[in-house]
C-alpha cells in the first residue's frame, strides 16, 4: 500500500489533524510492548469486602491488545491522527485494511467511554 492519502473532504481532514493527549492519572505499564492500563478498585463496597477479609486486589489490569498497545504509544500530544494512522499502518500491515475508519473509532472510545485520552 502506498503512503499516499485519497482527497479527503474537509470534515476528515479535521478529523485527521486532531491530536490526543494521554489524561493526567492514567497509570500504565508498557511489559514488552503491551500496555496494560491499571485501575484502582477503590469503590466503597471493594473497600468493605476487604475489610472484612475478600480477596479483592486493590488494582485491576487491563491488557490493550497489539493494535491498542501501538495506539497507546503514540498519542503523546504532539502527533497527529493522520500522523499515528501512518506509523501504525507502517508498523503493523494488516492494519492498513479501513485504517482512519477504525482509528478514528477506537481513538473516540479512549477519549468518551474509557477517558483515558483528551484533545490537546
Amino acid at each position: 500500500m502506498t503512503n499516499q492519502q485519497p482527497a479527503v473532504n474537509p470534515e476528515t481532514q479535521e478529523l485527521l489533524a486532531r491530536v490526543y493527549r494521554i489524561k493526567e492519572g492514567l497509570h500504565y505499564e508498557v511489559r514488552d510492548g503491551v500496555v496494560f492500563v491499571i485501575t484502582e478498585q477503590n469503590a466503597w463496597i471493594q473497600r468493605v469486602l476487604r475489610k472484612i477479609h475478600y480477596k479483592i486486589p486493590e488494582t485491576s489490569e487491563m491488557e490493550l491488545d497489539k493494535y491498542g498497545s501501538f495506539i497507546l504509544q503514540q498519542i503523546d500530544g504532539k502527533k497527529t491522527v493522520a500522523e499515528i494512522g501512518e506509523n501504525l499502518g507502517a508498523a503493523i500491515e494488516e492494519a492498513n485494511d479501513q485504517l482512519y475508519d477504525r482509528l478514528l473509532i477506537y481513538l473516540h472510545h479512549l477519549e468518551k467511554n474509557e477517558k483515558y485520552i483528551e484533545l490537546v
